[in-house]
This record gives structure tokens, C-alpha cells and sequence, in this order.
């Protein structure tokens, strides 16, 4: 079997107890049969609740009230003769309720994303709404597990990717995560090889501008001027784009979208989002939006000057990727479940280091358990704990990671029986 570890100098009896279990645990043979066997469970329960009906089309032929709809309707919207009823609140309202039959209530009555997301929706409003919901879903988890491998290229890698409760939700719903990490993991990856690359990718996310907030501070901070560069005029094309295709209106709904909110971030009167984020965390155990505001605000605010400083350190550039996903969902106060796929990929670029310089004891142990708090998602507690020990995994091996007397083995994988 080949062992997620390789060799140290000292002596094998020498090494920590901790440190043998983790080496027979984590075999790249035993994490590639853990991994298939989760996300064969996956597609047993989904294949189950299409077969009765219960998932995307029910058993009386109407869809599901589920996440994709309110993609589709976007799509569906945007290649009509007249895009500008998208940002118009009861004709978007109208169209989500024809599909999802008039008992029903809008997922959500009004289009809260910038226009530019209608530029990936569009294409969707060609295809009828199953064939629309399988190219969507596929397409958004290949480059979803396509970033993953170009991390780490290895099958086990990406096996394990699908295991994650977040694909789960992603695949249940028929939401963006896979689509956000991939962007985010492709920045990432080509940041210093292919910089003009890399800033496409991060321009493309302005989608989802919550999840973009520290990536021009961090390339301000590391002098990545082409990165940024990229970024800033992709950016300014697809708002452009988004302005002339489907009307100058979105822009204006989107900051509407963003003034008017409830003091819970809903966008529904009484409807609170299950949030995942410090600031949901507050509001949940009775905190007044004011404090709830200013303790995230603060943390956050720590959070980015921790990672900034990070990035102007001559570190492993794994190591900055993977604190810069960890910040990425820490900063915003607007972070739902399936949106962490993005710690995926802050654990690839975590183990990408691992593999290169050696694992420390623990170090898996805890990522498993992250893995395991993850299923746990219904506090928001949990994901904020979840951060904090992938933060402190990168910080110990930033503070450990120059010295020869790491307790980690060295590089490569090796046999191991």
C-alpha cells in the first residue's frame, strides 16, 4: 500500500505511536476505498429520491422546490425577448411559481446576484429544466474535482473531493459551491505560473463577490500586479457584458438587493438563511444585529491582516492558498453550507504542502475530523471551529516549516505494509 507519509531520518521506533496509526489509517489505498465507499452512499440515496420521486421531478410530475430552480428560471429569463424582467420582482416571482406550479412561493421573489451570474445561467435557459439540472450539475462538480486534481494529481484526491457533506448539498440542491471552489482553487493554483490566468478565474468570481473580498488585498500585499491586473479588467468585461445583454437594471437590483436586506441577511421578510458565519453564529444564542456585526467585523478584519501578512512572506505558496480559502469563508458574514466546498480546497493545498515537506503528527487526524464536523453543519458553530483548526494547521506548519527537525517525515510516498 502507498502511505499519505514518507520518511524521516530518525528510526522507526523512534517515531510516535500517534504517528504509526496515522501511517496505516491514511494509505492512499485504504483514503481511495473510504472515499468510493461515501460517495457510492451519495448516489444510492440520490438515485432513491429521484426513482420515488421525492428529488428535482416529483412523483406527481412537478419539480421540486429546490435551489436549481431558481437558476433556471434566471437562464430561462435571460434568453427571452425581454432579459430586464429577471430584475423585475413580480414577473421573476411569476415565472418561479408557473414552474414550480402556483401553490406553491418563489424560492426567493427577487434576482439577488450580480448580473454576471446570468452570464453562466444563460446557456441553462436553452435546455428543458432535468436535461438543464444534469449539465449544470456535471459541469460545475468536473471543475469542481478538475481543480482538485490539477492540486493534487492523484485519484485518491479526487475521490475524496466528493466526500465532503457540502457536495452532498450541492448535488441535492443544484447550487453554485462547485462552481465558487472551482474558481476560487484555479486562481489559486496559477497565481504565481500563470498570473494573467489566475486573475481570469478570480474575475469570473465577482459572481460571488462575498467570496472575492481578499484576494485583491492579498495580491495588493504580495505585488501580483499581472494577477490583479487580470482580475480587475476581466471583471469590468463581464460587468459590461452582463450591462448591455441584460440590462443596466441588474446592477441596480443588486445593490437594492444588498441595502435592503433583513438584519438576518434574509432577503424574505421573517425567513432567516441557515447561515454558517460568525455573524449567524451570534445572531443564533441572541446577539443584537449591532454586536453581531461588530464581533464579526473585528474578526474578520483580524483574520484579513493575518492572512495579508502571510502573503507578503516568502512561505509555500500552498500554504498562502490554503489560509487564503480558510479567510475567504471566515470574512463573510453571507456563507451558506454548500458554499463550503471552498475548505475542500483549502485542505488540498493543506496536503499538497503535506506531500512536498512531510505530514505532522495530528495533522490528518484533524482534518478527518473536520470532515466529520462537517456533517454536523446545522450550528454554525461548527463550521467556525471547522476554520479555526485548518487555520491552526496551516499556522503550525508555517511556524514549524522552516526547521530540519520537523516531527514530520520527509517528501514522497512510499510502500508501507
Amino acid at each position: 500500500m502507498r502511505s499519505l507519509a514518507g520518511q524521516s531520518g530518525a528510526p522507526r521506533g523512534l517515531r510516535p505511536t500517534g504517528w504509526w496509526i496515522e501511517d496505516r489509517l491514511f494509505t492512499e489505498w485504504r483514503l481511495t476505498l473510504y472515499g468510493s465507499g461515501v460517495a457510492i452512499v451519495y448516489v444510492v440515496v440520490l438515485a432513491s429520491l429521484l426513482f420515488k420521486g421525492l428529488w428535482v421531478i416529483l412523483a406527481d410530475g412537478n419539480i421540486a422546490k429546490i435551489d436549481f430552480g431558481y437558476i433556471w428560471v434566471s437562464g430561462k429569463l435571460a434568453r427571452s425577448s425581454d432579459p430586464t424582467r429577471i430584475f423585475d420582482s413580480s414577473a421573476f416571482a411569476a415565472a418561479q411559481l408557473a414552474l414550480i406550479g402556483s401553490s406553491g412561493s418563489p424560492l426567493i421573489p427577487y434576482f439577488v446576484y450580480p448580473p454576471t451570474f446570468l452570464i453562466f445561467a444563460y446557456p441553462l435557459g436553452f435546455m428543458p429544466y432535468f436535461a438543464a439540472f444534469t449539465v449544470w450539475t456535471v459541469a460545475t462538480l468536473a471543475l469542481y474535482e478538475a481543480a482538485i486534481y490539477t492540486i493534487i494529481p492523484r485519484p485518491a484526491a479526487v475521490i475524496l473531493a466528493l466526500t465532503p457533506s457540502p457536495v452532498l448539498f450541492n448535488l441535492g440542491l443544484g447550487q453554485n459551491g462547485f462552481l465558487t471552489a472551482g474558481l476560487v482553487a484555479f486562481s489559486l493554483a496559477f497565481t504565481e505560473s500563470r498570473p494573467w490566468l489566475s486573475g481570469i478565474f478570480l474575475g469570473l468570481l465577482t459572481y460571488k463577490p462575498q467570496f472575492g473580498v481578499l484576494f485583491p488585498v492579498v495580491l495588493l500585499a504580495s505585488r501580483n500586479w499581472r494577477a490583479l491586473t487580470g482580475a480587475a479588467a476581466t471583471s469590468v468585461v463581464l460587468g459590461l457584458t452582463a450591462a448591455i445583454a441584460f440590462g443596466y437594471q441588474g446592477w441596480l437590483s443588486f445593490i437594492h438587493s444588498l441595502v435592503y436586506r433583513q438584519p438576518s441577511l434574509g432577503e424574505i421578510p421573517g425567513w432567516h438563511p441557515p447561515l454558517v458565519s460568525i455573524f449567524a453564529f451570534l445572531q443564533s444564542v441572541g446577539a443584537s444585529a449591532d454586536i453581531s456585526w461588530t464581533v464579526h467585523l473585528v474578526a474578520a478584519a483580524m483574520v484579513a491582516a493575518a492572512i495579508c501578512a502571510i502573503w507578503t512572506k516568502p512561505i509555500a505558496h500552498s500554504l498562502k492558498a490554503a489560509t487564503l480559502c480558510i479567510g475567504s469563508v471566515m470574512v463573510t458574514p453571507y456563507v451558506l453550507g454548500y458554499d463550503l466546498c471552498v475548505l475542500s480546497i483549502a485542505v488540498a493545498f493543506l496536503v499538497k504542502d503535506a506531500l512536498s515537506r512531510g505530514f505532522l503528527p495530528g495533522e490528518r487526524i484533524a482534518m478527518l475530523m473536520c470532515w466529520v464536523g462537517l456533517i454536523l453543519l446545522m450550528a454554525p458553530l461548527i463550521s467556525i471551529i471547522i476554520c479555526g483548526v485548518l487555520l491552526a494547521l496551516a499556522a503550525r506548519r508555517l511556524v514549524l516549516g522552516g526547521e530540519e527537525t520537523l516531527t514530520a517525515p520527509r517528501p514522497v510516498l512510499n510502500a508501507s505494509l
